[in-house]
């Protein structure tokens, strides 16, 4: 097997989680930035940030339980067989602790 492409992609994987890390506290800071500003945008070289409003919804108990019903009897079709699945080869990679 060709052990680098293995290196190659847990290198990738690592630097991924790093840079996923620092522009998280960037967006943080943006947002907060953006958030004190009049026009909630700004527009650079590289593109524009705007600040937009998204939903969260919360239910009410009813549709809570719905949902957990709807749970239950997908679980039920599983474990009876009713329900059908397909499976699909898939990579799973487990950095090692350092």
């Amino acid at each position: 097997m060709n052990n680098d492409i293995y290196e190659d992609y847990a290198v990738l994987d690592a630097q991924i989680k790093v840079l996923t890390e620092q522009k998280d506290k960037l967006k943080v800071q943006i947002v907060e930035e953006l958030l004190t500003s009049e026009d909630r945008s700004y527009e650079t070289s590289v593109g524009k940030f705007t600040i937009s409003n998204l939903k969260t919804w919360t239910y009410t108990p009813v549709v809570s339980a719905l949902e957990e019903e709807y749970k239950a009897r997908k679980a039920t079709e599983q474990s009876t067989g009713d329900a059908t699945y397909v499976e699909k080869p898939s990579l799973r990679f487990t950095q090692i602790k350092l």
